[in-house]
């Protein structure tokens, strides 16, 4: 069977949402006219839907933009606060060498011995003398092989250990700076061979360094105040802190170590320079983020 194709009406052209553009009593050029319009029609439609989708979606995207990141901006602040050291802090060495252990041994224990008992005798308390090192080391002694001139080489002599080195070093904590003088002239005599620098520093540093940062924190608030009025806003709570760097006192050196031999003893000098403790610095920067409207 044949159809024609005025026989043939899409399924639009018979449903009650057309029926109103569309009668049997239409001509093709209406029907075509009809067709037209009902396309144009849905093409509108879903377009409308595409730019609701859209906007609801750029909508979305720019509440949850300011729900993460939040009107705010950071400062920072710098505390200082200047202390008096209370503690001098100097490294003594007792150096001994002899061809035997047991001998080397016994030496250095012995001179070690009369170092400790004149640092006790100063005042020092026994907490503030510690052994920071005590080493054994062999003493070698090497020969030079003659250039070998031909083929096969004789074998090299292999060095030889000629006696034995102990190496005793103590720190010693001194607070009362009077008797800093004495005790480095003290040791010395006493059989210590290696004396190191002595270094001024602060026993207890957490109350300055506390009294540092709170300076650091109110120096960022009046700052974060000042920044708010000059841009126009009302200043928020801290979302945010961080300190930076440690705060704690660096050792100050005094004087040069008087230096060490290799198990001779040491001059202990006529006098002694005066040792001056100074002040030190604490420093504390802190950076602190904070909310504005």
């Amino acid at each position: 069977m044949r159809y024609h194709h005025d026989d043939y009406e899409p399924i639009y052209y018979r449903s009650k949402y057309f029926s109103m553009f569309f009668s049997n009593d239409m001509s093709p050029q209406m029907k075509g006219r009809a067709q037209m319009l009902g396309m144009l029609l849905l093409a509108g439609l879903v377009l409308s839907s595409f730019a609701f989708a859209i906007s609801y979606a750029v909508d979305a995207w720019d509440t949850a933009a300011n729900r993460v990141a939040p009107r705010q901006f950071s400062v920072t602040g710098e505390g200082k606060v200047a202390v008096k050291p209370d503690l001098a802090v100097v490294t003594a060495g007792v150096v001994t060498q002899a061809a035997k252990i047991g001998e080397t041994q016994a030496d250095n224990a012995k001179k070690s011995n009369a170092v400790l008992a004149f640092i006790k005798q100063q005042g020092v308390q026994e907490k503030d003398i510690k052994t920071i090192g005590y080493t054994i080391s062999p003493r070698y002694e090497y020969y030079n092989s003659p250039p070998c001139v031909s083929f096969p080489c004789p074998p090299q002599r292999p060095p030889e250990i000629t006696g034995y080195e102990v190496r005793h070093t103590m720190e010693i904590k001194i607070r009362d700076f009077t008797k800093t003088d004495a005790i480095l002239d003290g040791v010395v005599a006493a059989g210590a061979n290696e004396v190191g620098s002595v270094s001024f520093t602060v026993d207890d540093p957490e109350k300055p360094r506390a009294d540092a940062r709170a300076e650091a924190i109110a120096n960022a608030e009046e700052k974060a105040r000042v920044l708010a009025r000059s841009l126009g806003v009302r200043l928020g709570r801290a979302t945010g802190f961080f300190e930076n760097g440690g705060g704690y006192p660096m050792p100050m050196y005094a004087i040069d170590g008087k230096g060490g031999g290799f198990g001779g003893a040491m001059e202990a000098p006529s006098r002694a320079p005066e040792i001056a403790p100074g002040q030190q610095e604490i420093q504390s920067l802190v950076t602190i983020t904070y909310e504005f409207r």
